[in-house]
Protein backbone atom coordinates (compact mmCIF):
# COMPACT_ATOMS: atom_id res chain seq x y z
CA UNK A 1 0.00 0.00 0.00
CA UNK A 2 1.81 2.80 -1.01
CA UNK A 3 1.41 6.63 -2.31
CA UNK A 4 1.18 7.01 -6.07
CA UNK A 5 1.77 10.08 -7.84
CA UNK A 6 -1.24 9.31 -10.09
CA UNK A 7 -3.30 9.83 -6.40
CA UNK A 8 -3.04 13.54 -6.49
CA UNK A 9 -6.03 14.28 -8.09
CA UNK A 10 -7.78 12.17 -5.49
CA UNK A 11 -6.87 14.71 -2.42
CA UNK A 12 -6.85 18.20 -4.88
CA UNK A 13 -9.53 19.76 -2.74
CA UNK A 14 -7.56 19.54 0.45
CA UNK A 15 -4.19 20.45 -1.17
CA UNK A 16 -5.70 23.89 -2.96
CA UNK A 17 -7.27 24.48 0.07
CA UNK A 18 -3.27 23.98 2.02
CA UNK A 19 -1.95 26.44 -0.79
CA UNK A 20 -4.94 28.64 -0.65
CA UNK A 21 -4.91 29.28 3.25
CA UNK A 22 -0.72 30.13 2.39
CA UNK A 23 -1.75 32.54 -0.30
CA UNK A 24 -3.76 34.13 1.99
CA UNK A 25 -1.71 34.86 4.99
CA UNK A 26 1.33 35.34 2.75
CA UNK A 27 -0.30 38.10 0.66
CA UNK A 28 -1.65 39.62 4.00
CA UNK A 29 2.15 39.95 5.11
CA UNK A 30 2.88 41.66 2.00
CA UNK A 31 0.66 44.54 1.89
CA UNK A 32 0.62 45.43 5.62
CA UNK A 33 2.09 48.82 4.33
CA UNK A 34 -0.41 51.00 6.44
CA UNK A 35 -2.02 51.04 9.84
CA UNK A 36 -4.48 53.88 9.24
CA UNK A 37 -8.62 52.73 9.24
CA UNK A 38 -8.78 53.14 5.45
CA UNK A 39 -5.53 50.53 5.05
CA UNK A 40 -6.86 48.09 7.23
CA UNK A 41 -10.27 48.11 5.33
CA UNK A 42 -8.44 47.58 2.33
CA UNK A 43 -6.54 44.79 3.89
CA UNK A 44 -9.76 43.15 5.43
CA UNK A 45 -11.39 43.73 1.42
CA UNK A 46 -8.80 42.17 -0.12
CA UNK A 47 -7.95 39.12 2.29
CA UNK A 48 -11.82 38.38 2.19
CA UNK A 49 -12.43 38.71 -1.92
CA UNK A 50 -9.32 36.34 -2.11
CA UNK A 51 -10.78 33.82 0.25
CA UNK A 52 -14.27 34.07 -1.74
CA UNK A 53 -12.84 33.68 -4.60
CA UNK A 54 -10.72 30.47 -4.04
CA UNK A 55 -13.07 28.89 -1.80
CA UNK A 56 -15.58 29.12 -4.69
CA UNK A 57 -12.98 27.97 -6.75
CA UNK A 58 -12.31 24.52 -4.64
CA UNK A 59 -16.24 24.23 -4.49
CA UNK A 60 -16.34 24.20 -8.26
CA UNK A 61 -13.69 21.56 -8.44
CA UNK A 62 -14.74 19.70 -5.55
CA UNK A 63 -18.47 19.38 -7.44
CA UNK A 64 -17.25 18.32 -10.72
CA UNK A 65 -14.80 15.49 -9.59
CA UNK A 66 -17.57 13.91 -6.97
CA UNK A 67 -19.53 13.65 -10.52
CA UNK A 68 -22.58 13.77 -8.15
CA UNK A 69 -24.63 15.92 -10.06
CA UNK A 70 -23.20 15.21 -13.70
CA UNK A 71 -20.66 13.75 -15.92
CA UNK A 72 -18.37 15.22 -18.15
CA UNK A 73 -19.00 13.90 -21.29
CA UNK A 74 -15.40 12.55 -24.01
CA UNK A 75 -14.21 15.21 -25.92
CA UNK A 76 -15.91 15.05 -29.66
CA UNK A 77 -13.58 17.38 -31.17
CA UNK A 78 -14.87 21.01 -31.02
CA UNK A 79 -13.66 23.95 -29.20
CA UNK A 80 -14.48 22.77 -25.81
CA UNK A 81 -12.30 20.00 -26.00
CA UNK A 82 -10.07 21.80 -23.36
CA UNK A 83 -12.48 21.70 -21.07
CA UNK A 84 -14.08 18.78 -21.30
CA UNK A 85 -10.24 16.92 -20.86
CA UNK A 86 -9.70 19.10 -17.80
CA UNK A 87 -12.96 18.16 -16.37
CA UNK A 88 -12.67 14.11 -17.26
CA UNK A 89 -9.37 14.72 -15.82
CA UNK A 90 -10.68 16.02 -12.40
CA UNK A 91 -13.67 13.18 -12.42
CA UNK A 92 -10.92 10.83 -12.87
CA UNK A 93 -9.52 11.06 -8.99
CA UNK A 94 -13.41 11.18 -8.23
CA UNK A 95 -15.19 8.82 -5.77
CA UNK A 96 -13.89 5.36 -6.14
CA UNK A 97 -10.75 3.25 -5.35
CA UNK A 98 -9.61 1.77 -1.77
CA UNK A 99 -8.53 4.24 0.68
CA UNK A 100 -5.42 6.32 0.27
CA UNK A 101 -2.67 4.44 1.89
CA UNK A 102 -5.75 2.95 3.77
CA UNK A 103 -6.45 6.02 5.47
CA UNK A 104 -7.80 8.55 3.47
CA UNK A 105 -10.79 7.80 1.64
CA UNK A 106 -12.39 9.07 -1.60
CA UNK A 107 -15.89 7.75 -1.28
CA UNK A 108 -18.91 9.58 -2.01
CA UNK A 109 -19.18 10.17 1.90
CA UNK A 110 -16.32 12.01 1.41
CA UNK A 111 -17.18 14.14 -1.53
CA UNK A 112 -20.44 15.12 -0.07
CA UNK A 113 -18.54 15.72 3.33
CA UNK A 114 -15.92 18.04 0.97
CA UNK A 115 -18.85 20.43 -0.77
CA UNK A 116 -20.55 20.34 2.90
CA UNK A 117 -17.56 22.39 4.22
CA UNK A 118 -16.46 24.01 1.53
CA UNK A 119 -19.80 25.48 0.92
CA UNK A 120 -19.90 26.41 4.59
CA UNK A 121 -16.40 28.29 4.43
CA UNK A 122 -17.72 30.31 1.54
CA UNK A 123 -21.04 31.38 2.86
CA UNK A 124 -19.03 32.67 6.49
CA UNK A 125 -16.04 34.30 4.75
CA UNK A 126 -19.27 36.51 2.76
CA UNK A 127 -20.64 36.78 6.30
CA UNK A 128 -17.28 38.40 7.58
CA UNK A 129 -16.55 40.49 5.06
CA UNK A 130 -19.83 42.61 5.78
CA UNK A 131 -18.63 42.26 9.75
CA UNK A 132 -15.60 44.69 11.19
CA UNK A 133 -12.21 42.75 11.10
CA UNK A 134 -10.14 44.88 13.37
CA UNK A 135 -6.90 43.31 12.96
CA UNK A 136 -4.80 40.89 10.76
CA UNK A 137 -7.55 39.82 8.45
CA UNK A 138 -5.56 37.26 6.79
CA UNK A 139 -5.20 35.30 9.80
CA UNK A 140 -8.30 35.26 10.36
CA UNK A 141 -9.19 33.56 6.86
CA UNK A 142 -6.48 31.55 6.37
CA UNK A 143 -7.56 30.28 10.29
CA UNK A 144 -10.76 29.56 8.54
CA UNK A 145 -9.19 27.79 5.67
CA UNK A 146 -7.67 25.44 7.42
CA UNK A 147 -10.34 24.38 10.17
CA UNK A 148 -11.99 23.45 6.65
CA UNK A 149 -9.25 21.31 5.62
CA UNK A 150 -8.99 19.42 8.98
CA UNK A 151 -13.02 19.33 8.60
CA UNK A 152 -12.58 17.41 5.15
CA UNK A 153 -9.73 15.07 6.50
CA UNK A 154 -12.12 14.37 9.61
CA UNK A 155 -15.38 13.57 7.21
CA UNK A 156 -12.81 10.92 4.58
CA UNK A 157 -10.54 9.39 7.56
CA UNK A 158 -10.27 5.74 8.32
CA UNK A 159 -7.88 5.55 10.49
CA UNK A 160 -7.16 7.07 13.99
CA UNK A 161 -3.74 9.17 13.73
CA UNK A 162 -5.08 10.61 10.95
CA UNK A 163 -8.82 11.19 12.85
CA UNK A 164 -6.94 12.78 15.68
CA UNK A 165 -4.84 15.23 13.93
CA UNK A 166 -7.75 16.39 11.33
CA UNK A 167 -9.97 16.99 15.03
CA UNK A 168 -6.85 19.07 16.16
CA UNK A 169 -6.29 21.02 12.91
CA UNK A 170 -9.94 22.02 12.67
CA UNK A 171 -10.45 22.55 16.56
CA UNK A 172 -7.06 24.64 17.14
CA UNK A 173 -7.90 26.75 13.95
CA UNK A 174 -11.38 27.52 15.64
CA UNK A 175 -9.84 27.95 19.13
CA UNK A 176 -7.94 31.30 17.95
CA UNK A 177 -11.16 32.20 15.71
CA UNK A 178 -13.46 32.12 18.70
CA UNK A 179 -11.17 34.53 20.92
CA UNK A 180 -10.54 36.91 17.59
CA UNK A 181 -11.54 39.88 19.20
CA UNK A 182 -9.09 40.77 21.59
CA UNK A 183 -10.55 44.02 22.61
CA UNK A 184 -14.01 42.61 23.62
CA UNK A 185 -14.89 41.28 26.84
CA UNK A 186 -16.83 38.24 25.79
CA UNK A 187 -14.43 36.73 22.90
CA UNK A 188 -11.38 35.97 25.04
CA UNK A 189 -13.20 34.44 27.33
CA UNK A 190 -15.28 31.99 24.66
CA UNK A 191 -11.66 31.39 23.07
CA UNK A 192 -10.28 30.33 26.37
CA UNK A 193 -13.11 28.37 27.87
CA UNK A 194 -13.59 26.53 24.07
CA UNK A 195 -9.50 25.21 24.23
CA UNK A 196 -10.04 24.49 27.73
CA UNK A 197 -12.95 22.20 26.46
CA UNK A 198 -11.83 21.01 23.49
CA UNK A 199 -8.52 20.39 25.15
CA UNK A 200 -10.60 17.73 27.68
CA UNK A 201 -12.03 16.56 24.86
CA UNK A 202 -9.28 15.70 22.60
CA UNK A 203 -7.34 14.13 25.45
CA UNK A 204 -10.52 12.25 26.05
CA UNK A 205 -10.70 11.21 22.49
CA UNK A 206 -7.46 9.88 22.42
CA UNK A 207 -7.27 8.17 25.73
CA UNK A 208 -10.19 6.37 23.97
CA UNK A 209 -7.98 4.97 20.92
CA UNK A 210 -4.88 4.29 23.30
CA UNK A 211 -7.38 1.42 24.68
CA UNK A 212 -8.56 0.47 21.29
CA UNK A 213 -5.25 -0.07 20.42
CA UNK A 214 -4.63 -2.10 23.62
CA UNK A 215 -7.50 -4.91 22.11
CA UNK A 216 -5.88 -4.59 18.94
CA UNK A 217 -2.80 -5.82 20.11
CA UNK A 218 -4.64 -8.28 22.66
CA UNK A 219 -6.67 -10.32 19.85
CA UNK A 220 -3.45 -10.32 17.78
CA UNK A 221 -1.59 -11.97 20.28
CA UNK A 222 -4.56 -14.19 21.32
CA UNK A 223 -4.19 -15.01 17.34
CA UNK A 224 -0.60 -16.33 17.69
CA UNK A 225 0.79 -12.91 16.28
CA UNK A 226 2.70 -10.61 17.45
CA UNK A 227 0.96 -7.84 19.42
CA UNK A 228 0.86 -5.03 16.81
CA UNK A 229 -1.10 -2.08 16.91
CA UNK A 230 -3.68 -1.37 13.55
CA UNK A 231 -4.46 2.35 13.46
CA UNK A 232 -7.16 1.59 10.87
CA UNK A 233 -10.63 1.26 11.40
CA UNK A 234 -11.35 -1.76 9.16
CA UNK A 235 -8.54 -3.24 10.83
CA UNK A 236 -10.19 -2.80 14.52
CA UNK A 237 -13.87 -3.74 12.61
CA UNK A 238 -12.53 -6.94 11.55
CA UNK A 239 -11.12 -8.01 15.48
CA UNK A 240 -14.37 -6.58 17.17
CA UNK A 241 -16.61 -9.32 16.08
CA UNK A 242 -18.35 -12.15 17.98
CA UNK A 243 -17.73 -12.24 21.43
CA UNK A 244 -14.65 -10.13 21.44
CA UNK A 245 -17.42 -6.82 20.78
CA UNK A 246 -17.83 -7.42 24.19
CA UNK A 247 -14.53 -7.00 25.32
CA UNK A 248 -13.97 -4.47 28.35
CA UNK A 249 -11.21 -3.27 26.78
CA UNK A 250 -12.89 -2.23 23.46
CA UNK A 251 -15.93 -1.17 25.24
CA UNK A 252 -14.34 1.58 27.46
CA UNK A 253 -12.34 2.65 24.63
CA UNK A 254 -15.29 3.41 22.59
CA UNK A 255 -16.82 5.17 25.78
CA UNK A 256 -14.01 7.77 25.88
CA UNK A 257 -14.35 7.93 21.78
CA UNK A 258 -17.87 8.52 21.75
CA UNK A 259 -17.52 11.37 24.70
CA UNK A 260 -15.11 13.07 22.94
CA UNK A 261 -16.57 13.21 20.16
CA UNK A 262 -19.86 14.59 22.21
CA UNK A 263 -17.92 17.19 23.57
CA UNK A 264 -17.51 18.29 19.42
CA UNK A 265 -20.94 17.45 18.32
CA UNK A 266 -22.09 19.42 21.96
CA UNK A 267 -24.70 16.55 22.88
CA UNK A 268 -25.72 16.55 26.60
CA UNK A 269 -24.01 16.44 29.16
CA UNK A 270 -21.08 17.58 27.09
CA UNK A 271 -22.92 20.59 25.90
CA UNK A 272 -21.78 22.90 28.85
CA UNK A 273 -19.32 24.99 26.63
CA UNK A 274 -21.82 25.86 23.75
CA UNK A 275 -24.27 28.71 24.80
CA UNK A 276 -21.21 30.30 26.00
CA UNK A 277 -18.76 30.80 23.19
CA UNK A 278 -21.57 31.33 20.51
CA UNK A 279 -22.58 34.13 22.55
CA UNK A 280 -18.91 35.43 22.92
CA UNK A 281 -17.14 34.92 19.61
CA UNK A 282 -17.53 36.70 16.49
CA UNK A 283 -20.69 36.18 15.11
CA UNK A 284 -19.67 34.78 11.55
CA UNK A 285 -17.14 32.23 13.66
CA UNK A 286 -20.30 30.87 15.72
CA UNK A 287 -22.20 30.35 12.15
CA UNK A 288 -19.42 28.11 11.37
CA UNK A 289 -18.68 26.28 14.68
CA UNK A 290 -22.44 25.84 14.99
CA UNK A 291 -22.75 23.96 11.34
CA UNK A 292 -19.53 22.87 9.54
CA UNK A 293 -17.69 22.28 13.19
CA UNK A 294 -20.56 19.90 13.80
CA UNK A 295 -21.24 18.20 10.88
CA UNK A 296 -17.64 17.03 11.28
CA UNK A 297 -18.02 15.69 14.32
CA UNK A 298 -21.00 14.07 13.07
CA UNK A 299 -19.21 12.51 10.26
CA UNK A 300 -16.09 11.20 11.82
CA UNK A 301 -18.32 9.56 14.90
CA UNK A 302 -20.52 8.03 12.00
CA UNK A 303 -17.71 6.53 10.05
CA UNK A 304 -15.62 5.53 12.88
CA UNK A 305 -18.66 3.64 15.11
CA UNK A 306 -19.80 1.64 12.02
CA UNK A 307 -16.61 1.14 10.17
CA UNK A 308 -14.62 0.31 13.51
CA UNK A 309 -17.30 -1.32 15.66
CA UNK A 310 -19.67 -2.65 13.83
CA UNK A 311 -19.89 -6.08 16.11
CA UNK A 312 -20.98 -3.69 18.64
CA UNK A 313 -24.13 -2.25 17.54
CA UNK A 314 -26.18 -3.42 19.82
CA UNK A 315 -30.37 -2.26 20.05
CA UNK A 316 -31.31 1.26 20.15
CA UNK A 317 -33.94 0.40 22.95
CA UNK A 318 -33.89 1.77 26.24
CA UNK A 319 -35.39 -1.56 27.86
CA UNK A 320 -33.02 -3.94 26.44
CA UNK A 321 -29.53 -1.70 26.60
CA UNK A 322 -26.65 -3.12 24.40
CA UNK A 323 -24.10 -1.74 22.21
CA UNK A 324 -23.40 1.96 20.77
CA UNK A 325 -26.48 2.55 19.70
CA UNK A 326 -28.38 2.13 22.67
CA UNK A 327 -25.77 4.90 23.94
CA UNK A 328 -26.08 7.41 21.03
CA UNK A 329 -30.14 6.56 21.98
CA UNK A 330 -29.66 7.44 25.88
CA UNK A 331 -27.32 10.70 24.50
CA UNK A 332 -30.35 11.47 21.67
CA UNK A 333 -33.23 11.60 24.65
CA UNK A 334 -31.21 13.53 27.36
CA UNK A 335 -30.10 15.98 24.34
CA UNK A 336 -33.15 16.71 22.97
CA UNK A 337 -35.16 16.79 26.33
CA UNK A 338 -32.48 19.26 28.29
CA UNK A 339 -31.43 21.51 25.18
CA UNK A 340 -35.39 22.27 24.28
CA UNK A 341 -36.00 23.36 27.80
CA UNK A 342 -32.93 25.23 28.61
CA UNK A 343 -33.56 27.19 25.27
CA UNK A 344 -37.31 28.92 26.87
CA UNK A 345 -35.92 30.43 29.42
CA UNK A 346 -33.14 32.68 27.30
CA UNK A 347 -32.97 36.24 26.33
CA UNK A 348 -29.74 36.67 24.01
CA UNK A 349 -30.55 35.48 20.43
CA UNK A 350 -27.10 33.59 19.57
CA UNK A 351 -27.40 31.98 23.14
CA UNK A 352 -30.91 30.52 22.54
CA UNK A 353 -30.02 29.42 18.93
CA UNK A 354 -26.84 27.74 20.76
CA UNK A 355 -29.28 25.51 22.85
CA UNK A 356 -31.11 25.23 19.56
CA UNK A 357 -28.37 23.64 18.07
CA UNK A 358 -27.53 21.64 21.09
CA UNK A 359 -31.29 20.19 20.37
CA UNK A 360 -30.39 19.55 17.24
CA UNK A 361 -27.65 17.44 17.49
CA UNK A 362 -29.94 15.04 19.44
CA UNK A 363 -32.03 14.82 16.59
CA UNK A 364 -29.29 14.05 13.83
CA UNK A 365 -28.12 10.99 16.39
CA UNK A 366 -31.97 9.51 15.68
CA UNK A 367 -30.08 9.13 12.03
CA UNK A 368 -27.22 7.20 13.37
CA UNK A 369 -29.46 4.64 15.07
CA UNK A 370 -31.13 2.69 11.95
CA UNK A 371 -27.48 1.17 11.45
CA UNK A 372 -29.10 -1.42 13.76
CA UNK A 373 -31.46 -2.62 11.03
CA UNK A 374 -30.20 -6.17 9.08
CA UNK A 375 -31.84 -4.58 5.85
CA UNK A 376 -28.98 -2.36 4.18
CA UNK A 377 -31.79 -0.32 2.32
CA UNK A 378 -32.78 0.98 5.99
CA UNK A 379 -29.12 1.25 6.66
CA UNK A 380 -28.99 3.56 3.09
CA UNK A 381 -31.45 5.44 4.02
CA UNK A 382 -30.26 6.35 7.53
CA UNK A 383 -26.93 7.62 6.03
CA UNK A 384 -29.29 9.67 3.67
CA UNK A 385 -31.22 11.09 6.21
CA UNK A 386 -28.63 12.19 8.37
CA UNK A 387 -26.26 14.02 5.47
CA UNK A 388 -29.76 15.77 4.45
CA UNK A 389 -30.02 16.79 8.10
CA UNK A 390 -26.74 18.38 8.17
CA UNK A 391 -26.77 19.79 4.98
CA UNK A 392 -30.54 21.59 5.17
CA UNK A 393 -28.95 22.55 9.12
CA UNK A 394 -25.66 23.88 8.21
CA UNK A 395 -27.21 26.24 5.48
CA UNK A 396 -30.06 27.00 7.89
CA UNK A 397 -28.03 28.28 10.90
CA UNK A 398 -25.33 29.82 8.31
CA UNK A 399 -28.29 32.13 7.28
CA UNK A 400 -29.66 32.47 10.69
CA UNK A 401 -26.38 33.91 12.86
CA UNK A 402 -25.52 35.67 9.53
CA UNK A 403 -28.84 37.80 10.47
CA UNK A 404 -27.62 38.10 14.35
CA UNK A 405 -24.33 39.64 12.88
CA UNK A 406 -25.98 41.97 10.56
CA UNK A 407 -27.86 43.01 13.69
CA UNK A 408 -24.96 42.72 15.66
CA UNK A 409 -22.92 45.23 13.66
CA UNK A 410 -25.34 47.68 12.90
CA UNK A 411 -26.99 47.78 16.59
CA UNK A 412 -24.17 46.26 18.76
CA UNK A 413 -25.94 44.00 20.20
CA UNK A 414 -27.77 40.54 19.89
CA UNK A 415 -30.68 40.14 22.69
CA UNK A 416 -33.99 39.29 21.32
CA UNK A 417 -35.13 42.72 22.64
CA UNK A 418 -32.81 44.20 20.05
CA UNK A 419 -35.24 42.81 17.58
CA UNK A 420 -37.91 44.56 18.32
CA UNK A 421 -40.24 45.68 15.42
CA UNK A 422 -37.47 44.59 12.87
CA UNK A 423 -39.40 44.69 10.13
CA UNK A 424 -40.14 48.52 10.05
CA UNK A 425 -36.18 48.59 10.18
CA UNK A 426 -35.15 45.94 7.57
CA UNK A 427 -37.91 44.17 5.74
CA UNK A 428 -36.45 42.22 3.64
CA UNK A 429 -33.80 41.17 6.48
CA UNK A 430 -36.54 40.22 8.84
CA UNK A 431 -38.68 38.17 5.71
CA UNK A 432 -35.37 35.77 5.61
CA UNK A 433 -34.71 35.56 9.31
CA UNK A 434 -38.82 34.57 9.58
CA UNK A 435 -38.07 31.85 6.65
CA UNK A 436 -34.60 30.71 8.40
CA UNK A 437 -36.37 30.33 12.06
CA UNK A 438 -39.37 28.23 10.38
CA UNK A 439 -37.36 26.33 9.00
CA UNK A 440 -35.52 25.44 12.06
CA UNK A 441 -38.95 24.79 13.97
CA UNK A 442 -39.62 21.99 11.22
CA UNK A 443 -42.73 24.01 9.41
CA UNK A 444 -43.78 22.51 5.95
CA UNK A 445 -42.53 23.30 3.13
CA UNK A 446 -38.93 23.99 4.00
CA UNK A 447 -36.04 22.17 4.09
CA UNK A 448 -36.01 21.61 8.12
CA UNK A 449 -39.46 20.01 8.03
CA UNK A 450 -38.23 17.73 5.44
CA UNK A 451 -34.68 17.30 7.53
CA UNK A 452 -36.94 16.31 11.00
CA UNK A 453 -39.21 14.02 8.86
CA UNK A 454 -36.34 11.89 7.13
CA UNK A 455 -34.62 11.30 10.77
CA UNK A 456 -37.78 11.24 12.49
CA UNK A 457 -38.51 8.33 10.27
CA UNK A 458 -35.04 6.61 10.45
CA UNK A 459 -35.23 6.53 14.29
CA UNK A 460 -39.21 4.77 13.68
CA UNK A 461 -37.42 2.16 11.39
CA UNK A 462 -34.45 1.45 13.68
CA UNK A 463 -37.14 0.80 16.62
CA UNK A 464 -36.93 3.82 19.14
CA UNK A 465 -41.03 4.60 18.76
CA UNK A 466 -40.24 6.13 22.34
CA UNK A 467 -37.32 8.39 21.24
CA UNK A 468 -39.48 9.74 18.44
CA UNK A 469 -42.53 10.63 20.03
CA UNK A 470 -40.34 12.62 22.72
CA UNK A 471 -38.33 13.43 19.65
CA UNK A 472 -41.41 14.92 18.40
CA UNK A 473 -43.31 16.72 21.36
CA UNK A 474 -40.03 18.19 21.79
CA UNK A 475 -40.67 19.52 18.58
CA UNK A 476 -43.73 21.28 19.44
CA UNK A 477 -41.97 22.45 22.97
CA UNK A 478 -39.54 24.31 20.59
CA UNK A 479 -41.75 26.21 18.96
CA UNK A 480 -42.42 28.50 21.81
CA UNK A 481 -39.05 29.73 21.81
CA UNK A 482 -38.89 30.22 17.47
CA UNK A 483 -41.98 32.22 17.59
CA UNK A 484 -40.31 34.28 20.56
CA UNK A 485 -38.00 35.59 17.29
CA UNK A 486 -41.04 36.25 15.29
CA UNK A 487 -43.24 37.78 18.21
CA UNK A 488 -39.95 40.31 18.43
CA UNK A 489 -39.31 41.02 14.87
CA UNK A 490 -43.21 41.26 13.48
CA UNK A 491 -45.24 42.35 16.96
CA UNK A 492 -42.86 44.28 19.43
CA UNK A 493 -42.40 48.11 18.83
CA UNK A 494 -38.91 49.14 17.68
CA UNK A 495 -37.09 50.83 20.02
CA UNK A 496 -35.91 53.20 17.26
CA UNK A 497 -36.80 53.96 13.43
CA UNK A 498 -32.98 53.74 11.76
CA UNK A 499 -33.17 51.70 9.43
CA UNK A 500 -30.57 48.70 9.55
CA UNK A 501 -28.20 48.68 7.25
CA UNK A 502 -27.17 45.28 5.19
CA UNK A 503 -23.56 45.23 3.59
CA UNK A 504 -24.22 43.89 -0.05
CA UNK A 505 -21.94 40.84 0.40
CA UNK A 506 -23.40 39.45 3.77
CA UNK A 507 -26.85 39.90 2.03
CA UNK A 508 -25.37 38.01 -0.35
CA UNK A 509 -24.63 34.81 2.04
CA UNK A 510 -28.26 35.46 3.69
CA UNK A 511 -29.92 35.60 0.21
CA UNK A 512 -28.36 32.18 -0.73
CA UNK A 513 -28.74 30.66 2.32
CA UNK A 514 -32.56 32.03 2.55
CA UNK A 515 -33.31 30.48 -1.43
CA UNK A 516 -31.71 27.23 -0.94
CA UNK A 517 -33.64 26.23 2.65
CA UNK A 518 -36.70 27.37 0.32
CA UNK A 519 -35.64 24.88 -2.87
CA UNK A 520 -34.99 22.32 -0.99
CA UNK A 521 -37.95 22.21 1.39
CA UNK A 522 -40.20 22.82 -2.40
CA UNK A 523 -38.11 20.11 -3.96
CA UNK A 524 -36.08 17.41 -1.28
CA UNK A 525 -34.99 15.64 -4.07
CA UNK A 526 -32.75 18.30 -5.54
CA UNK A 527 -30.04 16.27 -3.28
CA UNK A 528 -31.72 13.11 -2.12
CA UNK A 529 -30.74 11.71 -5.23
CA UNK A 530 -27.30 12.60 -4.93
CA UNK A 531 -27.10 11.57 -1.66
CA UNK A 532 -27.56 8.15 -2.36
CA UNK A 533 -23.94 7.57 -3.52
CA UNK A 534 -23.25 8.34 0.20
CA UNK A 535 -24.56 4.74 1.95
CA UNK A 536 -21.53 3.41 -0.07
CA UNK A 537 -18.80 4.06 1.90
CA UNK A 538 -16.38 2.06 3.64
CA UNK A 539 -18.57 1.35 6.47
CA UNK A 540 -21.01 -0.53 4.58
Amino acid sequence: MSFQLTDIPRILPELMLLLLALLVVGSDVLTRWGRDPKARAERAREAGQLTAIGLGLVFVVALIQSRLLFTVPDPTGGPLDVLLTLGRNLQAGGPGGPALLGAFATDEFTMVARLTFVGAALLTSLLAMGYRLTANPGEFYSLLIFSTLGMSLMAAATEFILAYLALELSSIALYVLAGYFRESDRSPEAGLKYFLFGSLSSAIFLYGISLVYGFVASENQKAGGTPIIATLFSEVGRLATGEAASNPLLTLGMLFIVAGLGYKISVVPFHSWAPDVYQGAPPPVTAFLSTASKTAGFLLLYRLLTTAFPGAVGAPRLETFSGWTSLLAILALVTVIVANLAALPQTNARRLLAYSSIGHAGFVLLAILLWTSSSQVDRDFGTMALFYYLITYTITNVGSFGVLAVVSGAIGNDDLSDMNGMWRRNLPLTLMMTILILSLAGIPPLAGFWAKFFVFMAGYQAGAVPLVAIAVVMTVVSLYYYLRFLKAMWMNPAPATTPIVTPRIANAAIVASTILVVLLGIVPNLIWGALSGTTAFAGR
